[in-house]
């Protein structure tokens, strides 16, 4: 189950905490919810999870005390059943931005301009990922086959070199590779060559995917639409929280055994039009 920060409908959280605990404990039920959470009517929990009854301030509570949340966990909660049932649009906005507020973010340590050699080669952040997730045994040449495209076994050592040296990812004393900074970036606006250009060879290989790759193994898609600089602004704001989010997914997933790319383009087609023609 998901971590209620990823939830943006406080009776879906319900939907699926009700179903994950029914199939760990065969015992659960909404009486014993109820009852766990001090609260005399027995039909409450299902009343709620199907829409016919609202959470009160009392009962948010007693909810919070049955579904054992911490402080943190609390509060996004309470928030949350706040947004869901305000009617008013403009409460509901504020509300949303108290929520994105509200969820953790994972640490990112900063790359030094020195180190962009790392974005030189698109392998590079590659290797770093697939050097940590799987045994490979120190074959290189079994690493660089695993690419995609494979590169050469000595490209494979040249990049595992300079991660080492440079503090990108470390031998473990059980022989497994780690990285001592998960989340890793350049920050927001950089200008380098080094990184334009790993960003140019990475949306190249995200057209590429299309044929590459089928649909099951990749998703690709695109809207066209006229904005306008207020929105444009809200957009990119928008892709900073879902860049956000998928680094908490990311780095809450401890069962990887493949490395993705995900790249998310958002740029004109059109020029402006000349000052009082638009």
């Amino acid at each position: 189950m998901k971590r209620i920060e990823f939830y943006n409908d406080y009776r879906e959280y319900l939907r699926e905490y009700y179903a994950e605990q029914k199939t760990r404990f065969p015992h659960f039920s909404y009486r014993y919810f109820c009852n766990k959470s001090g609260i005399t009517s027995p039909a409450l929990f299902k009343e709620v999870v199907e829409g016919r009854r609202n959470l009160t301030e009392r009962t948010t509570e007693s909810f919070i005390k049955g579904l054992g949340l911490s402080e943190v966990d609390a509060n996004y909660f309470r928030t949350l059943v706040h947004y869901n049932q305000t009617d008013n649009e403009q409460e509901k906005t504020l509300i949303l931005e108290r929520l994105r507020g509200l969820r953790r973010k994972v640490k990112q340590q900063l790359i030094p301009k020195n180190l962009y050699r790392y974005y030189s080669n698109w392998y590079y952040p590659a290797i770093r990922e697939l050097a940590c997730i799987i045994d490979w045994k120190d074959d290189f040449a079994f690493l660089a086959d695993l690419l995609e495209p494979p590169v050469s076994e000595q490209q494979a050592r040249e990049a595992l070199s300079y991660l080492s040296e440079n503090g990108f990812i470390r031998k473990s004393i059980n022989g497994r590779y780690e990285q001592p900074e998960s989340a890793i970036t350049t920050g927001s606006e950089v200008i380098s060559d080094a990184i334009r250009k790993f960003n140019e060879t990475l949306a190249h290989k995200g057209a590429e995917s299309v044929e590459n790759f089928p649909p099951t193994e990749r998703d690709v898609r695109a809207v066209v639409a006229g904005i306008s600089r207020k929105s444009y602004l809200l957009i990119k704001e928008e892709i900073r929280d879902f860049f956000s989010r998928t680094i908490r997914i990311v780095d809450d997933d401890k069962d990887a055994d493949r490395v993705y790319s995900l790249n998310v383009q958002l740029f004109p087609l059109s020029k402006k039009p000349p000052a009082g023609d638009s």
